[in-house]
């Protein structure tokens, strides 16, 4: 299957019906009994670095940012599914938050009509859906750090190829590697650290339970996609 074909179905289960218990099963359950890693636990880097231009990649239900305590005056969505980007426009619909939206995958050069200059990027558990090792994928940074302000933040979470230490977490890793959800085989630490090296001048990686958070500062300017 071809790297683009390959993105498309891996966000093709963001359907209406699975948003609309997304909060449930992946936020509550999966984080906490898969992967032991709390949700409150991730939104805290959104209460730490959600800037005055953000830049939401992959946005899921809109979770995090519906319930961090920071404020942005401007967020943009960005999915290669137009379905997460909508019901997260709802979901933001009643917050003093100017919500745009752009199809973009970020396997691509970032589609100019999303603008530049931002202020926070999140990325949460995307790299894990993207095709590829982290050797190919990891041009995301590259791409993302070209809008990033020079004095912003990029920061997200993955789940990479260790074993999942609960049974939940096995079987969900098994499962959504059969349908193409998860494409994390070959993503590990060192592949991790190299990309975001590649990318950034400064970066700080950490786990919890099965899922890696990391942080980014700096993007080198004279890396070329």
């Amino acid at each position: 299957m071809d790297t683009d074909r390959a993105a498309r179905y891996a966000v093709a289960p963001y359907t209406s019906p699975f948003l609309a218990i997304y909060d449930l099963w992946v936020i509550r359950l999966s984080n906490s009994f898969a992967w032991r890693c709390a949700a409150e636990t991730m939104l805290s880097l959104y209460d730490e670095h959600l800037g005055r231009r953000h830049l939401e990649v992959g946005p899921g239900s809109g979770w995090y940012l519906a319930n961090t305590t920071a404020a942005s005056e401007q967020i943009t969505l960005m999915d290669l599914n137009p379905t997460p980007m909508e019901f997260t426009s709802r979901r933001l619909a009643d917050r003093d938050t100017t919500v745009d939206t752009v199809i973009g995958s970020v396997l691509e050069p970032v589609p100019a009509s999303a603008g530049t200059q931002y202020d926070s990027i999140g990325m949460n558990f995307v790299l894990h859906c993207a095709p590829g090792g982290l050797d190919d994928k990891g041009i995301a940074f590259t791409h993302l750090g070209r809008i990033l302000a020079d004095d912003g933040v990029l920061f997200g979470s993955t789940i990479l190829n260790r074993r999942p230490r609960t049974r939940f977490g096995r079987a969900l890793s098994f499962a959504y590697r059969r349908i193409g959800a998860f494409n994390n085989d070959a993503d590990d630490r060192a592949g991790l650290e190299r990309a975001l090296r590649e990318s950034f001048r400064h970066f700080q990686i950490a786990e919890v339970g099965d899922v890696t958070l990391f942080r980014a500062r700096r993007p080198r300017r004279e890396v070329q996609p």
